[in-house]
């Protein structure tokens, strides 16, 4: 006799959650695969597809409709901001996460405007990245393992910082477009970091571009 969800529960025994879909878009087929062939083998990871191009991506999302999508930016035929804005049209509630070489703060910034929740850097290895895909399904962004940010109210002057930030300005280059001085951007940026509960440049952009509101 087969027992009830409400029997196990009460012994103890938690349902089995179906595994993240997950469907891996690299330029460089070999690479994705073999990407693949390492996630598959992750618990609760299922593989729902791969692609090597954008028109492929946008056409095995629509079709398998996964959980994820781990995209690596360097798309050949297809600037890959457009992928991620066709996935979040054909595939709303699929989640793109970044597979970067570098993190370069402006060029994340465009792609979650695009429609992307998070990234992770492909030197951090497969555990990261096996983590953030688990991370990212279950949360609503994901930077890098960072906890969800307090919705702290800026300033307008740390809005204007947070902004040119986000273009990849330095503390020198910040300093000079507001006629203040270094340690002045340095003072502000300690304050930013402490209301949205981050530690990197990067982490703050991105809560930046999450709690919207008018902050870039």
């Amino acid at each position: 006799m087969r027992e009830s969800s409400a029997a196990k529960r009460r012994a103890g025994i938690r349902p089995l959650t179906s595994p993240i879909g997950l469907v891996i878009v690299a330029a460089d087929r070999l690479f994705g695969e073999a990407l693949g062939v390492l996630l598959g083998r992750e618990q609760g990871i299922r593989i729902a597809g791969t692609a090597a191009t954008g028109m492929d991506a946008l056409a095995v999302v629509t079709a398998v409709k996964p959980d994820v999508v781990l995209l690596d930016p360097r798309l050949a035929e297809m600037n890959y901001l457009d992928v991620v804005h066709g996935i979040t049209q054909q595939a709303p509630s699929a989640k793109v996460l970044l597979l970067v070489a570098h993190t370069d703060s402006a060029e994340i910034c465009r792609a979650l405007k695009a429609g992307a929740r998070g990234y992770v850097a492909k030197e951090a290895g497969l555990l990261a990245v096996t983590e953030a895909i688990r991370g990212i399904h279950a949360r609503d962004m994901w930077v890098g393992g960072a906890d969800t940010p307090a919705d702290g109210s800026l300033t307008a002057r740390e809005r204007e910082i947070l902004r040119l930030l986000a273009t990849g300005g330095t503390n020198r280059q910040i300093a000079e477009a507001l006629f203040i001085s270094e340690k002045t951007v340095k003072t502000h940026l300690h304050h930013i970091f402490r209301k949205l509960n981050v530690t990197r440049r990067l982490q703050a952009v991105v809560h930046a571009v999450r709690l919207g509101s008018g902050l870039l």
